[in-house]
């Protein structure tokens, strides 16, 4: 019974993360992308630690949901101070970008690779992932009633693991391989414009964070 309710949670976060899911991520990775992003690997290393996000919040959702569906339910259903957070970190993460591109560059330094992701990026792009995945949606509903048939945290958190991880993979592929790709071919195309990009893609994520904070943007 468990492995069907594990496969059949996989499959819902698939459907989910190929649908309207992996679109309303946009919004945050675009930028990212567009900032990070000129090869294979930059891109792999943006999407990664966002993905994360989303499968360590789906896990802690079930887990939650195993020692109480009504807490985790009311906090889902109240998440004013998750769209704070989310809008905070994004614009943080904005203004860090938009800092690093305008400062002073090493000589022989054209793009951004010169600049590799730190531990501290990777954190800010896991805590948008993670703040992301906090949308009271069907699937997750589902996620919640399933785990809160369990009382044992380790089964309740496989859920939110298989969960997750089918949520993430289209979107994972999606934005490594083919959203990835078309940025890096934009890069190669208007080089010579790569700072004006760049400040672009930040202040496109500051303003993002801004709209989320307001509750323009929902979660």
């Amino acid at each position: 019974m468990e492995s069907i309710s594990l496969f059949s949670l996989f499959l819902i976060g698939l459907t989910s993360g190929a649908t309207a899911c992996m679109f309303s991520c946009m919004p945050f990775l675009a930028p990212l992308l567009m900032t990070h992003s000129t090869n294979l690997k930059q891109a792999t290393q943006v999407v990664l630690p966002f993905s994360l996000g989303r499968i360590f919040s789906y896990t802690m959702i079930a887990m939650a949901a195993s020692l109480s569906s009504l807490l985790a339910k009311n906090i889902l259903e109240d998440n004013t101070l998750f769209q704070v957070l989310l809008g905070t970190v994004t614009m943080l993460m904005g203004i860090f970008l938009l800092v690093r591109t305008l400062s002073k560059r090493p000589a022989g330094c054209h793009t951004s690779r010169c600049y590799p992701q730190n531990i501290k990026g990777a954190l800010g792009i896991f805590g948008i992932g993670a703040l992301v995945s906090l949308n009271p949606c069907a699937p997750i509903v589902t996620l919640i009633a399933l785990s809160a048939n369990t009382t044992v945290w380790t089964s309740a958190a496989s859920y939110g693991l298989s969960f997750g991880l089918g949520a993430v993979l289209v979107p994972f592929l999606f934005y490594t391989l083919i959203a990835g790709t078309i940025v890096q071919g934009l890069i190669e195309q208007f080089r010579k414009y790569i700072k004006y990009i760049e400040i672009f893609a930040a202040s496109l994520l500051i303003l993002v964070g801004i709209m989320v904070f307001a509750g323009k943007i929902a979660l």
